[in-house]
């Protein structure tokens, strides 16, 4: 018996065919499918990680102060100041958020903000170059180089001061001890290491750049005190912090002059001499009225012919003046 086959049963090649392009047709949308969705989940993966990323770098030092400076650009400024102290906070011994802060007061006119602002920064940052440069740098551009030295003064650190060699002004030396009391004419020598100008007063009033500059040795000749303030002005316009001393001359005072004859009564005009010391010049008067720089000059020994009072005094370069001889003749014919 010859067994058969139900064409019924048995499935075309055409088909086949197109039963197996339904299921790899199937296959590709599943895999187009899973394809899409794994390049959605990276791309949200992606996302995700750059929210994170953007949001780690607004809280940085550098995130707060550049969010700060849009504020500002935008006319935040209440805004701006909040972002840049809370850089401040996050790192206190950078130096652009000083900057930014410093400059944000100044240019509404609060500088005595900025300078508190610096004086705390190096207050509690005493090592730190940022600070010291921020605040070099904005004293700088404000055109207030006056304050660079106040706040370089405080520094301690060598290594700070050799980098910013460049704003630092020395005071000026002074060649005498204030300490001393001085008897005669003193010659006051002002002097820097440095490359510079020196300007001084003598009068007792703040040294500026608008002072006498100093070219030779200051005469000090006045009794009394003298009190020399001065500064120095570095090749950069760098002005030093003022160093003001005191000086005090005290001219010694002669003793009386001698004068011959003494006092007495005589039966013949007298001849009468008076020692004048080196440096002084002898005075007198011959009416019993005390004798002044402008009463006669003596210059050589005289006569008196009647009864007289003679007074005599000793008088310096500088005016100081002795004590007063008193001589009273009777002259008797």
């Amino acid at each position: 018996m010859q067994n058969r086959t139900n064409p019924g049963d048995r499935l075309s090649e055409e088909e086949i065919r197109r039963r197996r392009k339904r299921a790899k047709a199937e296959r590709m949308r599943r895999k187009r499918r899973l394809r899409r969705l794994l390049i959605l989940a990276m791309i949200l993966i992606l996302a995700a990680i750059i929210g994170i990323a953007v949001l780690i770098y607004r809280n940085t030092y550098t995130g707060v102060v550049n969010q700060g400076k849009r504020a500002e650009v935008n006319g935040n400024d209440t805004k701006a100041e909040a972002l840049y102290l809370r850089a401040i906070d996050k790192n206190g011994e950078k130096a652009e958020a000083y900057f930014r802060l410093a400059d944000l007061y100044h240019s509404q006119n609060q500088d005595e903000k900025a300078d508190a602002l610096f004086q705390k920064a190096v207050d509690e940052y005493p090592d730190s170059i940022g600070v010291y440069r921020a605040a070099v740098e904005y004293y700088e551009d404000a055109e207030q180089t006056e304050k660079i030295s106040r706040i370089l003064s405080i520094c301690t650190n060598e290594q700070i001061l050799t980098e910013l060699k460049d704003y630092v002004a020395k005071i000026p030396e002074f060649s005498l001890d204030e300490d001393k009391v001085y008897d005669n004419v003193q010659e006051l020598t002002l002097s820097s290491e440095e490359e510079g100008t020196i300007y001084y007063t003598l009068d007792g009033s703040e040294a500026t750049v608008d002072s006498t500059k100093y070219t030779e040795p200051i005469q000090l000749n006045q009794e009394g005190e003298t009190t020399v303030r001065a500064i120095f002005v570095n090749k950069k316009g760098i002005e030093s912090v003022e160093v003001q001393k005191t000086y005090t001359i005290q001219f010694p005072v002669a003793d009386a002059p001698a004068v011959s004859p003494t006092t007495g009564q005589y039966s013949e005009p007298v001849n009468v001499e008076v020692q004048v010391p080196d440096g002084y010049t002898a005075y007198y008067t011959l009416d019993g009225t005390e004798p002044t720089d402008q009463s006669i000059q003596y210059t050589g020994a005289f006569a008196i012919y009647e009864d007289t009072e003679l007074n005599v005094v000793l008088i310096d370069g500088n005016g100081k003046k002795s004590e007063i001889t008193t001589r009273k003749y009777r002259i008797s014919s």
